[in-house]
């Protein structure tokens, strides 16, 4: 067996446990998230062993991804080896499901649950999936959907919010699917696939799973801004050709500003300032956002601003703009989303 130090390079951060940090928002590329989550809640209180063998639970794409979800040296370690383990596995079973295996005898082993054959033939239809004719691809789906669990089911949802593989005819497939098993992933591709009256139909169960923002372009939901980004809100708006009210362009970019400046202001001592809210990101998009929506007075006063502001020296020029934007347009406490 490899030592530790072999899976580690030289920047990997030696966090143990008590010191980890976890990453939900990449978790949720994963096809099967529950592992993560039991890692992530019973970190100080886990034995290697139990950890190694709740990773054996995970397809190859999830235990390539797992690292990337935390810098507890202890996974990037394991993952390793449980990779090295499969490749060798594989090197001495070389006779079960090589690529050159018929297809549908792999199909019928993942189908029928044949003992030591089933996980590799689990991994090989989804390995095999893209190279497929289409009416093999539909046989392997609704295999992985009746007999797989919700990393099999999450793989189909893939396939299915991806344009290569869909046509309009599994709409209805879609609409059975979410109503019998209400996956998080499955949401998103209801919300691009179905339509607007299936929508406003399950739209309290879809809204818990996020996808705000495209519910509302794909019904005309007036948005939310407390809801969305500065950027997304006008984005959403233009979409669904939405109106502003009085001042709310000019407002909405200037939000983007201020929150920006909050966030990033103390990471320039060492960098060139920004002396511009056009250096502020997004905000070149969200001007032409207002472009297309013919706010011309908004993109105008918005432009005023930022001349207003040059005169400001650059190392007080942050700490003044986000007073003016507070004096123009009360705002609610700005709170961090990182901590300082």
């Amino acid at each position: 067996m490899k030592s530790i130090l072999e899976y580690l390079t030289a920047d990997t951060p030696l966090n143990d446990c008590e010191t980890a940090q976890f990453h939900d928002e990449i978790a949720n590329l994963l096809h099967d998230r529950r592992v993560y989550d039991i890692i992530k809640n019973n970190v100080r209180n886990m034995h290697p062993f139990m950890i190694s063998a709740l990773l054996e639970t995970l397809d190859d794409h999830d235990l390539e991804l797992i690292e990337e979800c935390t810098d507890w040296f202890e996974i990037k370690v394991l993952k390793g080896r449980l990779l090295d383990g499969r490749i060798e596995r594989a090197k001495a079973k070389c006779s079960s499901h090589k690529l050159n295996y018929p297809i549908e005898e792999v199909l019928d082993d993942f189908m029928e649950r044949r003992k030591g054959k089933r996980v590799e033939a689990k991994r090989q239809l989804k390995k095999r999936f893209d190279g497929q004719e289409h009416a093999m691809q539909e046989q392997i789906m609704f295999a992985l959907m009746e007999y797989g669990d919700l990393a099999e089911r999450n793989f189909v949802y893939d396939r299915l919010f991806g344009d290569d593989f869909w046509v309009d005819a599994y709409i209805p497939l879609v609409q059975a699917w979410w109503e019998q098993f209400g996956d998080h992933r499955m949401a998103r591709v209801v919300v691009k696939r179905c339509g607007r009256r299936y929508i406003l139909e399950h739209l309290e169960e879809l809204m818990e799973h996020g996808n705000y923002a495209n519910i509302c372009i794909k019904t005309g939901i007036t948005p939310d801004p407390d809801k969305l980004s500065p950027q997304t809100y006008l984005f959403v708006l233009k979409s669904i050709h939405g109106q502003l009210r009085f001042r709310e362009g000019e407002r909405t970019v200037l939000r983007a500003v201020r929150d920006y400046l909050y966030e990033h202001s103390g990471e320039w001592e060492n960098d060139r300032p920004v002396e511009s809210i056009y250096d502020v990101p997004y905000v070149r998009r969200m001007m032409a956002y207002l472009g297309e929506m013919g706010m011309i007075e908004d993109i105008m006063a918005i432009d005023a601003f930022d001349k207003r502001m040059r005169s400001v020296p650059s190392r007080q020029w942050a700490n003044a703009v986000i007073k003016a934007i507070e004096e123009e347009f009360p705002m609610p406490e700005y709170v961090f989303q990182e901590v300082k």
